[in-house]
């Protein structure tokens, strides 16, 4: 007999499946440098970057599928593929140095960024929309600090804002799995049989 006292015990596949969910902003990140490379040095295959890049989504939408449904899911891989196209837009606008569309596009990415948060936390009562908010504009402003110094050739500079990224994005890695966490463990409720 199982009360409404006792906890659900974790299993291994879902834990497996929060920790996968946990990569999510580190796969991003390091897709994204390897897209900025491809772009600015003119080394690799830029559309196949750009192909793995926009599998991301995909392969998360079919995690989280698991916790939100298929709905909400196809919304948020939406918003997570229109934040790569507006930062890959956003990119390239620097490479050519099209200051009109780099303003436009900087403007779009972060009311993604926002639309993002917003969406989050109505999805999960164990995110806030403000921390999502902040989280997010911090991975971008280093993205596009990034790209600016690849085409600025500041390489030392460049270094160190990959290693915050990479730092940044195991925080957000850690928030994210946290959330689903508590969504996942505290939303049910074990059944008296």
């Amino acid at each position: 007999m199982i009360y409404k006292s006792q906890t659900l015990e974790p299993i291994t596949a879902q834990m497996n499946f929060i920790f996968r969910a946990r990569m999510l902003f580190r796969d991003l990140a390091l897709w994204l440098r390897s897209y900025k490379v491809s772009l600015f040095s003119g080394f690799g295959n830029l559309d196949e970057t750009s192909r793995r890049l926009f599998r991301i989504p995909l392969e998360y939408g079919s995690i989280l599928k698991l916790f939100f449904g298929e709905q909400d899911t196809e919304q948020l891989i939406y918003l997570l593929t229109q934040y790569i196209s507006t930062l890959q837009s956003l990119f390239r606008a620097q490479y050519n140095n099209d200051v009109e569309q780099i303003n436009s596009l900087t403007q779009q990415v972060y009311q993604n960024v926002n639309d993002t948060a917003a969406f989050l936390a109505i999805l999960n009562p164990y995110w806030s929309q403000s921390y999502w908010v902040s989280l997010l504009n911090s991975f971008t402003i280093s993205q596009i600090n990034e790209a600016t110094t690849f085409l600025i050739q500041e390489h030392s500079i460049n270094i160190d804002i990959f290693d915050r990224i990479i730092s940044l994005s195991n925080i957000i890695g850690d928030y994210f799995a946290e959330g689903l966490t508590n969504y996942f463990f505290l939303t049910q409720q074990p059944q008296e049989t």
